[in-house]
């Protein structure tokens, strides 16, 4: 499990993750615009587990499985 803890005032944040990863962003409170984020379809067994949590102003978070 990867633990990524977000404190975003104003700006934005890109996160690339490995293509069989699974996504956790229950824990993320957004404040001004929402998360980009498109889970995968079918994510792939045994991929690496990542929790993002915490708080983001008026930034926008954009998360993207990686192509390869």
């Amino acid at each position: 499990m990867v633990d990524i803890e977000l404190r975003l005032g104003t700006g934005g944040a890109k996160i690339t993750v490995p293509r069989d990863a699974i996504v956790d962003v229950e824990n993320l409170r957004t404040g001004w615009k929402d998360l980009l984020y498109k889970p995968q379809r079918r994510p792939r067994p045994g991929g690496p587990k990542i929790r993002i949590s915490g708080a983001m102003g008026y930034g926008r978070l954009r998360i993207r499985h990686a192509r390869r």
